[in-house]
């Protein structure tokens, strides 16, 4: 690596500080987060899980920006782009309607629903939905513990790697360190100080990629449009798609996958949960899609720049992979310290978001199944013991599977959140805005689209199956089990009246 990097061993210790210092600051506010947490008010498991319901615009915003992007936005699609092609970027753009699709969509229903039934959780919200049913509730918690935990392990990835761009050091020294620090701020804040945090970082990574991306454009020596022009006289296919019905297919999937159906993310959704009104979440709309679309502009007009600097050198043997361009850009282009504040900044975006989805994970095991399903007058003494012991657990699993980290980061996203979407794309949908969805539906979606999307998934990398038009697995599974979920619907008993007005009332 270091015959690309060539970092002085004291531009590398001005990007540490820098790092620590930030680290330290953050975990200061973590602390006053846990304050503000224990003089809220509402029950343990509401406080920390929920923040009370009373978080405002920014700290709602950017809980749906900085959970959607992570290390996925920041690392994982500039590598992709990197390695497979400008198309790539067009995919990527579908992001930008994350905050639409989570807070516009579904956030006020959920919301409302969720201060009805005091819904502290994604799970215990639509277990209500569909007659607390203990086998949607077992089937839903599986899927996020298994494809949330995956997507978890691609993001704590990210910032292990930034660490040894940091440091020179051994990977695995930057994951552990990440893991402690996601212990620390999931356990003093709860949602509250993981969301505490993403404001700060929200702020800085806004700034650190303007200031990048005109850093970026100077370090060519060119003119933007000049080195544009340079690259795709250099590498024309780059720029082609290919054969244009895998193209439109690809682009068609993501769209889908990476954009529409952004409320198939748990720990994404829970912001719904938390927002304090609905002038909160009107604004947080508008403000989260501004900051979205600054980050996805920079960051994919970057991709030229990067495609330019390295070449083909990123991803040989021997070599940095190309998850790491924007951080390797960063070094090249920026001032020691600048570096080290934006480099820091997207390492702390990748811990609060692997800090949202360990809240999220713990909810699910002791909220979700613990509490509903196995002992529903446990004390809150024995749920905060348990709750810490779960955050651990949760955090040193997903260190064990981040020690040997995927070639493509985005290769794991798109998994990961593809087995999301198969389970809650008609589960969420049909059940806030279809009256007659009902438990057997559900249980009928969740089961076949897992089913479908991970068969069909084998198939296509086994060489045995063709992707049909191009498309990713996900659309096919999902479109599938929703169909199987609404003939179950019709066929099996409608759901009781009072959970009807409960969810479709107005009062």
């Amino acid at each position: 690596m270091n015959n690309i990097l060539g970092i002085e061993p004291s531009t590398r210790m001005v990007i540490t500080s820098v790092f620590a210092v930030y680290t330290i600051l953050l975990l200061v506010f973590g602390i006053l987060s846990r304050r503000a947490m224990q003089n809220g008010k509402g029950d343990y498991l509401s406080k920390f899980y929920t923040g009370g319901r009373t978080t405002g615009v920014l700290m709602t915003a950017m809980m749906v920006s900085a959970g959607v992007a992570g290390a996925g936005v920041f690392m994982g699609v500039p590598g992709f782009t990197y390695k497979f092609g400008a198309i790539w970027m067009v995919c990527c753009f579908w992001s930008m309607t994350s905050n639409f699709m989570v807070l516009g969509l579904i956030g006020k229903r959920i919301g409302i629903v969720a201060r009805r039934i005091n819904a502290k959780t994604f799970i215990e919200l639509f277990q209500h939905r569909y007659e607390n049913s203990k086998t949607f509730s077992i089937l839903a918690s599986l899927v996020i513990l298994f494809f949330l935990g995956a997507f978890a392990v691609s993001t704590i990835t990210g910032g292990g790697r930034i660490f040894e761009i940091l440091t020179g050091k051994d990977y695995r020294i930057g994951l552990a360190i990440f893991t402690a620090l996601v212990i620390i701020a999931a356990l003093t804040g709860g949602i509250k100080g993981v969301a505490t945090a993403m404001i700060i970082q929200g702020i800085i990574m806004t700034v650190s990629v303007l200031v990048l991306f005109v850093m970026g454009v100077k370090s060519t020596g060119m003119s933007y449009s000049e080195t544009v022009n340079k690259v795709l006289e250099t590498y024309p296919s780059w720029f082609s798609p290919g054969d244009f019905s895998k193209a439109f297919g690809t682009v068609f999937s993501f769209a889908i996958l990476w954009g529409l159906t952004t409320f198939t993310m748990p720990h994404v959704t829970m912001s719904a949960l938390t927002y304090k009104d609905t002038k909160t979440l009107n604004n947080s709309i508008k403000i989260g899609t501004i900051v979205f679309a600054v980050w996805m502009l920079c960051l994919n007009g970057l991709c030229f720049i990067i495609k330019y600097k390295f070449g083909g050198m990123l991803g040989g043997e021997g070599q940095p992979t190309p998850d790491l361009a924007i951080p390797l850009l960063t070094v090249k282009a920026m001032p020691a310290w600048a570096a080290g504040l934006v480099l820091a900044g997207v390492c702390s975006a990748v811990q609060s978001s692997v800090g949202g989805m360990v809240v999220n994970l713990a909810g699910t095991v002791i909220g979700d199944l613990y509490k509903n399903l196995v002992n529903r007058n446990a004390d809150e003494n024995k749920l905060k013991n348990l709750n810490t012991v779960s955050i651990i657990l949760i955090s040193l699993i997903i260190f064990g599977f981040a020690c040997k980290p995927p070639a493509l980061l985005a290769s794991l996203i798109t998994y990961a959140t593809g087995g999301m979407t198969v389970a809650f794309f008609h589960t969420i949908l049909l059940g806030l805005f279809w009256k007659r969805a009902n438990k057997c539906g559900a249980i009928a979606g969740i089961s076949s689209g897992i089913i479908i999307y991970i068969v069909y998934d084998l198939l296509i990398k086994g060489k045995i199956l063709v992707p049909m038009f191009g498309l990713n697995p996900v659309v096919i599974a999902t479109a599938a089990s929703t169909l199987i979920m609404v003939a179950v619907c019709y066929v099996t008993p409608k759901t009781p009246y009072g959970i009807i007005k409960t969810w479709f009332g107005k009062e």
